[in-house]
């Protein structure tokens, strides 16, 4: 569970700019702030589900209205739906919901991605064990 208590109020805002914006079915926050790794340095990450991906003019407005509301420049957005699925999973398994409109197509979106990413992960551990051994290879020479 991470530790959000200093950005509560903003939390609260961000839930509230949600609700106004019917295409958005989730929002998690991931990466190291509020966790035992934050640092003076560590920006704020969100990853957002769309219904239907709306135009980029509104999720950049969408992304500003967050960095307005926190006060700060350092706030990245991620849209779910166009994330690679390995990075879907890390969001899922380690990142931590804040908003939900909808738990049925949320749990329909977990589920494609988790039967996706079962189909996936060995070609993706294959992959990361091969370029592992290219880097030991290139250390040996």
């Amino acid at each position: 569970m991470r530790n959000l208590e200093n950005i509560e109020e903003e939390i609260k805002k961000v839930k509230e700019l949600c609700q106004s914006r019917e295409e958005i079915i989730a929002l998690y926050i991931f990466g190291s702030y509020g966790t035992s790794e934050q640092t003076p340095l560590s920006d704020i990450d969100f990853a957002v589900l769309y219904g239907f991906i709306p135009k980029i003019e509104e999720e950049i407005d969408f992304e500003v209205k967050i960095s307005e509301i926190f006060k700060r420049d350092d706030i990245d957005v991620i849209v779910l739906n166009r994330a690679s699925v390995d990075f879907q999973i890390e969001v899922l398994s380690e990142g931590e919901i804040i908003y939900c409109r909808d738990e049925i197509l949320l749990a329909e979106f977990k589920e494609k991605v988790f039967d996706r990413y079962a189909d996936y992960e060995p070609v993706l551990r294959g992959f990361y064990e091969d370029f592992l051994k290219g880097i030991e290879n290139d250390r040996n020479r």
